[in-house]
């Protein structure tokens, strides 16, 4: 199944210039001045930070990979028998990661595989979770979803609030007119993006359509299972052929 959260793909407004930028170099930050809010919440859905918020609150990984875990001792199952220490076996001969009980990383694993971003015929952007079951599809993004959005809200508070400080220390001791004028400027600038902050809206994204989930199970892409192999046997069977057409060529010169 899949849920689904359509969100405005909105830019944003330009950062101030490279004057005023030289003035808060000392609090510059790539992340906030460069990328956009929806370049944010793409990283911050995929990332372990997210995932270990989420373990935090929520203890998702017993949920997540409950095949792997026994409820009633409380704690990882190892698996056993001859296919598992053969497989381990190869690990070890290639120098591959060992078995391990899942963890943070497993779990942003988990979320990076599930969660897809398309956009829309009308320029809109539809956040995707996939999931097998469908209640879960929708607890499950409603949950990745404004943790994010919550994430990205925390951080850009710390940054506002130091470049507060930052500007207020440096109105303090400016005399200059000018450059007062830009510190003042900037100061409301700053004070209109803690009134934001403070609001209970989502603030990474407009949301313009709110979780919903499909009827449905999604279909498995059937041109993409039958047609790939065909493919691939194709062009196995071309590559023989020009071989061979080769070797046979080839044979009259060398008697």
């Amino acid at each position: 199944y899949e849920a689904k959260i359509v969100i405005d793909n909105n830019e944003g407004k330009s950062r101030q210039s490279s004057q005023i930028n030289q003035l808060l170099f000392a609090f510059s930050n790539s992340e906030s001045d460069l990328n956009t809010n929806l370049s944010r919440l793409r990283l911050i859905l995929e990332s372990p930070f997210l995932a270990e918020r989420l373990q935090e609150k929520y203890n998702l990984l017993p949920e997540v990979f409950s095949e792997s875990w026994d409820t009633k001792s409380g704690k990882w199952i190892v698996p056993s028998g001859k296919d598992f220490e053969s497989s381990e076996s190869r690990r070890a001969f290639f120098k591959q990661a060992k078995w391990t009980e899942p963890d943070i990383e497993s779990l942003a694993g988990f979320i990076s595989g599930s969660i897809e971003f398309e956009e829309t015929d009308l320029g809109f952007i539809e956040v995707i979770f996939s999931h097998k079951e469908k209640d879960k599809a929708k607890e499950y993004l409603e949950m990745v979803y404004f943790e994010a959005d919550s994430l990205i809200r925390e951080k850009d508070q710390l940054y506002v609030n130091e470049r507060l400080k930052y500007l207020l220390k440096k109105l303090n001791v400016e005399k200059r007119v000018d450059q007062r004028q830009i510190l003042v400027t900037l100061l409301k600038e700053e004070q209109n993006r803690i009134m934001l902050l403070d609001s209970s809206e989502p603030y990474a994204a407009k949301i313009i359509e709110p979780v919903y989930v499909s009827r449905t199970p999604t279909a498995p892409n059937i041109r993409f299972m039958f047609g790939l192999p065909i493919i691939i046997s194709i062009f196995f069977g071309f590559m023989i052929l020009t071989l061979y057409a080769l070797f046979i060529s080839e044979s009259p010169n060398r008697r």
